[in-house]
């Protein structure tokens, strides 16, 4: 076995450290969730060997496609307006009509609801567009169920067990013309239903992307990363920049995508998960990300913290760690880690705060490289927040705390200014303001490809109007004539590697994007690949050397 071999199956040898996140978020269900009282649900629901062929002796010929040319369709909108009362749908099982309680509407409403062939409306809906759906419920017990439509699910309705009238929302959702069938699957036993109501949402047809002014929170953001987020931001609204997520330390995924695509994705996604136990395997990544920046590409990092704890995981399931005992009051974020530790010694902050910091000091050393050699970084920590897969995400004001504290750090102890901050905690009560970060995201992971995801941009744009919004992560792409008929052009988009687009042997796994959607997803008219980077001012290293004014254009 030569050495691209050794390479190759060291990089699938790796691509189970990758595959965490992607598992996780696929079997978490994640929702992205407003603050408001009026909850806005949207789900973002042994290895083989490498076989020798001809390639091992012959330079594989690069794959050619035609751009296809997407023309936008914009989704009409046609006002309207409808309301089911419970009681007038369809009746099964045990279900009774009630009217023991007040401020209901109609002549009453549904309990008993046991199965999903329980109960049941109809709604007419006049036009394929955008819609906005509510179900009013109560319960005595909290409970957790889900309404679905012609047999799909629309959103998740919790209920706290009030015994009070709530009224759980779903904004944009796109729904086809004709009958809408509307029924309730009863996970939990326990929910009655008032009413359910569908109106149609001009919110779509009136977006528009635009920012105004936009500035890096970091005032003293190096030339370099000013320059990237300039492009990010120019080319928001316009253009989506195609990203890829890498298995540690190798190029598996950009190298599959461009054996399919002839092209290599914009950005090459790493993570700094070894950064505090695995030195060389860290140092390997932090190669790959230098030789992509060196090759035209633009580098971005997440981080599957791993606790600082004797259970050491990033997933609080599998963690002892407890972020509220590491809060503390004091402003460690500016002292020297000796004065941190002494601080520790005194009981003046927790074992557990000292920790955090240790590690925080790590990252940012693994960060300082890319900064030497002045390469922006795309920075996502503490990702996935509010759904509680990791550690991080036990306790909101833990966790904006943890971010203020990594962001004052770095950006200002350690003098990392090449660092493009992105938030993805996905709920509105978690944002850590427009001061300490530079892009708004949220992971997406779903089937749906006909949806381009307006109804998730809409969200985070409700967050923020001031920063570029970007699907940090996605299980498969969505369809790129849905994003333009919807004007849902993300920021960028990164694609989940490992198992979401590599088979055992290393190879393309067409379960979630097939080799045809992945073609037509890099050669066209609306995204941007590596290729195209260089005639947007980003160039290699080597070149900007040679012509020094081309970095601040």
């Amino acid at each position: 076995m030569g050495f691209k071999y050794a390479f190759a199956a060291a990089a699938i040898a790796m691509t189970a450290v990758l595959s965490a996140c992607g598992n996780e978020i696929k079997k978490a269900d994640v929702d992205i969730t407003s603050s408001s009282s009026e909850s806005s649900s949207a789900a973002i629901d042994s290895m083989g060997d490498i076989q020798d062929d001809d390639s091992s002796t012959a330079e594989k010929q690069v794959k050619e496609f035609d751009e296809t040319v997407i023309v936008p369709e914009p989704v009409k909108y046609v006002k309207f307006s409808a309301t089911a009362e419970a009681e007038d749908g369809k009746l099964g099982g045990a279900t009774a009509v009630l009217s023991d309680r007040k401020d209901f509407t109609g002549k009453g409403y549904v309990t008993e609801i046991a199965k999903a062939e329980d109960w049941s409306v109809e709604i007419e809906l006049p036009e394929s567009q955008f819609y906005n759906v509510s179900v009013t419920t109560r319960s005595e017990v909290p409970c957790n169920n889900v309404l679905m439509g012609n047999g799909a699910k629309l959103m998740n309705v919790a209920s706290g067990g009030s015994g009070d009238f709530e009224t759980t929302i779903i904004k944009n959702v796109y729904l086809e013309k004709g009958t809408l069938t509307i029924n309730l699957d009863p996970i939990d036993a326990g929910l009655d239903i008032d009413r359910v109501s569908v109106a149609a949402s001009a919110e779509v047809s009136v977006f528009k992307q635009s920012l105004d002014s936009p500035a890096l929170s970091n005032a003293k953001a190096s030339d370099s990363t000013k320059a990237l987020y300039s492009l990010l931001c120019s080319t928001y609204g316009k253009k989506i920049l195609l990203g890829q997520y890498d298995t540690v330390g190798t190029n598996a995924e950009t190298d599959v995508i461009y054996d399919t695509t002839g092209k290599y994705p914009a950005i090459r996604f790493g993570d700094l998960m070894c950064v505090t136990d695995d030195e060389s395997t860290n140092s390997a990544e932090l190669e790959c990300a230098k030789q992509w920046h060196e090759d035209g590409g633009i580098v971005g990092y997440m981080w599957h913290w791993k606790s600082p704890s004797k259970k050491s995981s990033f997933l609080s399931s599998e963690s002892d760690f407890d972020i509220m005992k590491a809060k503390t009051a004091e402003d460690i974020s500016m002292m020297k880690a000796a004065d941190i530790k002494k601080l520790a010694d005194e009981k003046k902050i927790s074992a557990q705060c000292l920790a955090l910091v240790n590690d925080i000091d790590k990252a940012a050393e693994a960060l300082k490289v890319l900064q030497a050699e002045d390469i922006p970084v795309l920075w996502r920590p503490l990702h996935e927040a509010s759904n509680g897969a990791f550690w991080w995400g036990k306790d909101k004001d833990s966790y904006i705390w943890l971010w203020q504290l990594m962001y004052k750090r770095m950006t200002a102890y350690h003098g990392l200014d090449n660092l493009i901050w992105v938030w993805s905690a996905q709920n509105a009560d978690w944002y850590v303001s427009d001061k300490m970060c530079d892009i708004v995201s949220a992971d997406v992971y779903s089937q749906n490809k006909r949806s381009g995801q307006i109804m998730i941009m809409l969200f985070l744009n409700s967050i923020c109007q001031t920063k570029p919004i970007v699907m940090s992560e996605c299980g498969s792409f969505p369809d790129i004539q849905s994003i333009a008929d919807e004007g849902a052009y993300w920021g960028y988009i990164g694609h989940w590697g490992a198992d979401y687009l590599l088979d055992e042997n290393g190879r393309l796994d067409e379960s979630h994007d097939t080799a045809d959607e992945l073609v037509r997803m890099y050669n066209n008219n609306f995204t941007l690949t590596r290729d195209k980077l260089e005639d947007l001012m980003i160039k290699p290293k080597a070149k900007a050397e040679e012509d020094p004014s081309s970095a601040a254009q």
